[in-house]
């Protein structure tokens, strides 16, 4: 079992938003601005967790809350119909030198022996005087169920408060608000929503489910916090946590059981036994029967009727048998036909146990599909798998499969075909039984490697290496094996062990011919790059250009290699005609595994705007066959292509939905990458907080045999920012770390773009010497491109380096006119900026003025505060007036921002929004969490005052 210290650590994994959320609560309250917040999920996602760590929080720093006082209560069902109880164990719970006084407008149903009720605390004069400003005699609280009785019980309530409040701010924490009795909850909620002016903060934990809806009617109207579900890379952590030696694949499926909620990953974590932590038995599909969530859901399950209850272990059954990756339900129609009319399923859904829309009948609570399956007898689901089975259909065979005994060929055919046309998930749920029931063990592991490939392509990493685990025996002809390794080594290298995956591909490439070889290698040149080894590039080249596979996409592949090869081996000039010869062939090339790589070789050449389009169209092809893998990846390299073009937004809107289904398919390689991209382009907008924030979220690692691109992008990032704010010599300290070519280690992907930088700052510390040296490199790379962008930055180095004023002048105008080619904006304004600095210090004020105007309008489109407050300080050294770069509340928004935050403080939707602009409602989402983090606000309502 896990002990309750731990419990209460874990629950907190991935919820710094939420503690953050709380955290400006407390403080509005300390700074004497009364604040309260409705905390809000379901049982279990860590809304008391969150509570406990506000209270703590009370005594750090003043801006956590320092000197608050915290009455604290949590709901008791066994009090729930007494009225007042709950507040009177809330203001009993003050400690004794700060005692609260009990309202005297309100009567005492628990006045007695116990703490709070007795003389000393008594109706007196005290009292009374505490109350004075709440209800006075005249506003008595009568009935307690009458709207006036409710009103004077709140405004006393607030007195009471107020009188504490009157030495020191206050902070109330009402846990499982749902549980209090109605009129205390009443009267809390009426103060909370009048403590302006106050030291006061209410916190109120709010449980979604049965039951609750009472409680929230009486929270109307407050602030509401709704907890997400962790995610699959928190969720691993809080396993993590909870059983140390839990191994990797195990703790993934657990995560993806759990649908994030904290207390069932905790409950699943113990229950397991020592063969089930390492892997090699399979985990439980249900939490522990002893457990406290197992007896909440049997508690439930056991109010519903028996017809009910039959219907959900029908949809249980038909569910869980479909597999991970098919939908949390069933279809209404499948239940109908097999004898239970919707008003069977009236009282589970009045219960809130399930939903039904949209002719499905899908389960609520986590594990709740899991709970009612383990908690019927096994004649039970035997007969709900019969039923099933005899309405046929595609799942005909899977229910089959749920009640055979022993193996069965004839079966295993059927499920092996019902595969072919269905989603990935699904489709390896069906191969994983057909393989448990097929007696021939080659055919069974042909079966089951197809299973695991369908369950990494559908996104579940961790169950296909369970699934590839320990089913292999002597009797399995050689080259399964290597496939066996060449699909353990993809996953190893999108889920971040790039240096066991080069060694893993490898080795399978040695057992397998032809386009699988290949294959094998272009994977296993992969894992060289990401591990920042591109000294081993050639060999693997080399080895991969002795297969001679006939077709478009292997021809692709081996120009590919030839390009790379000359570019990492030092011969940019030889790469360039190859990886062009790529993006010719990509045109004739259908997978999407095929044309990412396509993409990359398009960034490399510089060709990023046919680099962006060929990556987007694999997200659309992958996306279209459930390969959540590859859509994944793609989403990545769109995302560089976009930054390479200086298409900023895009760029970080791609990046962040590449993220969003990076975590959901645990594929942590690709998810650090888009977390670094991130933290360039706020780097680059010189956005410090928000540079640090993706920084901190990038798990990536530097080693001994490995040297992750993530981990060069965050450098590269955190430089920029350094840049930005005026530290140029910390830059170059940095920068010069990533610049390890001598020794073929790095990224040649951040190395070569991260030049221009190093040049600048290098240039401002007053040694050029160095800067010349890398500039050669980079001038190599920029000429065998004829990239615009690529060369004006090129000019711009030679400006900063030049002998004289007339070379100067020559290089940066002749890298302005390439911007203009190269239509990247925010690389012009910053190279405008540079010219313009150089021609104020030289005493021509006029010139530099046309250059600094033009630098400032951009960066105020882009919202890059810290440039546009130097262009601005600069023009205003060269004579001309500029205004501040914060000239109202909306400065600092881009110009799609900005015109989103105004549909949005209008009252649009985020899908009316995105209806409007002819972008998708998770774009836009993107851009409002940039909108209230630029503009400091906390909600719609918050927006709407900035806006207007």
């Amino acid at each position: 079992m896990v002990d309750a210290s731990t419990v209460q650590k874990v629950c907190l994994r991935g919820r710094d938003a939420d503690l953050a959320a709380l955290a400006a609560v407390l403080a509005e309250a300390a700074a004497g601005r009364g604040a309260a917040l409705v905390v809000s999920g379901p049982a279990g996602i860590g809304k008391t967790a969150l509570l406990a760590a506000a209270s703590s929080g009370c005594s750090g720093d003043r801006e956590a809350g320092d000197g608050i006082t915290v009455l604290a209560v949590t709901g008791c069902p066994a009090e729930s119909a007494l009225p007042f109880a709950g507040l009177h164990r809330l203001l009993a719970s003050a400690p004794d030198n700060r005692r609260v006084p009990y309202p005297a407008a309100i009567h005492r149903p628990l006045a007695g022996p116990e703490r709070g009720a007795g003389p000393e605390r008594g109706a007196g004069p005290e009292r009374g005087a505490g109350a004075e400003r709440g209800a006075g005699p005249e506003r008595g609280a009568g009935p307690d169920g009458a709207p006036g009785g409710r009103l004077a019980a709140g405004l006393a309530v607030l007195g009471a408060l107020r009188a504490t409040a009157a030495v020191g701010p206050v902070a109330c924490l009402v846990d499982d608000a749902h549980a209090l009795d109605r009129a205390s909850l009443d009267a809390l909620a009426l103060a909370a929503r009048r403590l302006g002016g106050e030291p006061i903060a209410v916190l109120f934990a709010l449980r979604d489910g049965p039951g609750c809806a009472p409680a929230e009617a009486a929270l109307a109207g407050l602030p509401r916090r709704r907890l997400a579900p962790l995610d699959l890379r928190a969720s691993r952590d809080v396993l993590a946590d909870a059983v140390p030696d839990l191994a990797g694949d195990v703790a993934g499926v657990l995560a993806g059981l759990a649908a994030g909620s904290p207390r069932a990953l905790i409950e699943l974590a113990g229950a397991l036994d020592g063969d089930q932590r390492r892997g090699d038995a399979a985990p439980p599909a249900a939490p522990p029967r002893d457990g406290p969530l197992r007896r909440e859901y049997r508690a439930i399950l056991r109010t519903l009727p028996a017809p009910a209850r039959s219907a959900l272990v029908l949809a249980a059954a038909e569910a869980l048998t479909a597999g991970p990756g098919a939908p949390a339900g069933c279809r209404a129609a499948l239940l109908l036909a097999a004898g239970h009319p919707p008003a069977d399923l009236g009282p589970a859904e009045r219960a809130e146990l399930i939903h039904v829309e949209d002719g499905w009948v899908r389960f609520g609570p986590p594990l709740l599909a899991h709970v009612v399956y383990a908690e019927a007898t096994l004649a039970e689901r035997h007969a709900a798998h019969r039923r099933l089975a005899a309405l046929g259909g595609a799942g005909a065979a899977l229910h089959l499969a749920a009640v055979a005994d022993g193996f069965d060929d004839g079966l295993a055919d059927r499920l092996a075909a019902a595969a072919g046309g269905a989603p990935p998930g699904p489709a390896a749920e069906a191969l994983r039984r057909a393989a448990a029931l097929t007696t021939a063990p080659a055919r069974a592991a042909e079966r089951t490697l197809e299973a695991a490939r369908l369950a990494w392509r559908g996104g579940e990493p961790h169950r296909a290496r369970l699934l590839l685990r320990g089913v292999f025996t002597a009797a399995v002809p050689p080259p399964l094996h290597a496939e066996r390794e060449l699909l353990l080594g993809e996953i190893e290298l999108r889920t971040g062990a790039s240096a066991d995956a080069r060694h893993t591909l490898l080795a399978a490439a040695a057992g397998l011919t032809g386009r699988r070889a290949l294959r094998a290698f272009e994977l296993a040149g992969e894992a060289v790059c990401a591990a920042g080894r591109h000294d081993l590039f050639p060999e693997v080249a080399a080895r991969a250009l002795r297969l001679h596979p006939a077709g478009p996409a292997e021809e692709m592949a081996l120009a590919r290699f030839e390009g790379l090869a000359a570019g990492f081996g030092g011969r940019p000039e030889r790469a360039g005609p190859a990886l062009r010869r790529v993006l010719e062939l990509a045109g004739a090339v259908d997978e999407p595994a095929a044309l990412v790589r396509a993409a990359w070789a398009g960034i490399i050449a510089g060709q990023d705007e046919v680099a962006h389009r060929l990556a987007a169209r694999a997200a659309r092809l992958a996306r279209g066959v459930g390969d959540r893998a590859v859509e994944t990846l793609a989403l990545e390299v769109a995302a560089t292509a976009a930054l390479a073009l200086g298409d900023l937004d895009l760029a970080g809107a791609g990046a962040a939905e590449g993220l969003r289904l990076a975590a959901a398919t645990a594929q942590d390689a690709v998810a650090d990458n888009c977390c670094g991209l991130l933290a360039v382009i706020a780097g680059m907008l010189g956005d410090a907080g928000g540079c640090r924030g993706w920084i901190r979220r990038c798990r990536a690692r530097a080693g001994a045999d490995i040297d992750s691109q993530a981990r060069a992008m965050c450098v590269w990032a955190a430089s920029l920012v350094d840049v930005a704010e005026g530290r140029h010599a910390d830059a170059a300290g940095r920068l010069w770390g990533v610049m390890r070519t001598a020794v073929g280690r790095g990224h040649l992907g951040v190395q070569v773009p991260a030049i221009p930088t190093l040049v600048e700052c290098v240039v401002r510390c007053g040694d050029a010497g160095p800067a010349r040296t890398v500039l050669q490199a980079y001038d190599r790379w920029a000429l065998s491109t004829a990239n615009p962008t690529w060369l004006a930055l090129s000019e711009r180095c030679h400006g900063l380096l030049a002998a004289g004023d007339d070379e100067a002048d020559a290089h940066f105008r002749e890298a302005l006119r390439l911007h203009l080619a190269g239509d990247s904006a925010f690389a012009r304004a910053r190279t405008a900026l540079l010219y313009g600095e150089e021609l104020r210090r030289r005493r021509r004020p006029a010139a530099a003025r046309e250059h600094l105007r033009g630098a400032l309008a951009t960066f105020e489109q882009f919202g890059a505060v810290p440039w546009a407050q130097r262009a601005a300080a600069e023009l205003r050294a060269a004579g001309d007036h500029a205004p501040g770069a914060e000239p109202d509340g909306r400065a600092g928004l881009t110009a799609q921002q900005d015109r989103i935050a105004r549909l949005v403080a209008g009252g649009a939707t985020n899908r009316e929004v995105a209806a409007a602009l002819f972008v998708s409602p998770r774009t836009v989402d993107h851009h409002l969490r940039n909108i209230f983090v630029r503009l400091g606000v906390r909600s719609r309502t918050e927006l709407a005052r900035v806006m207007s």
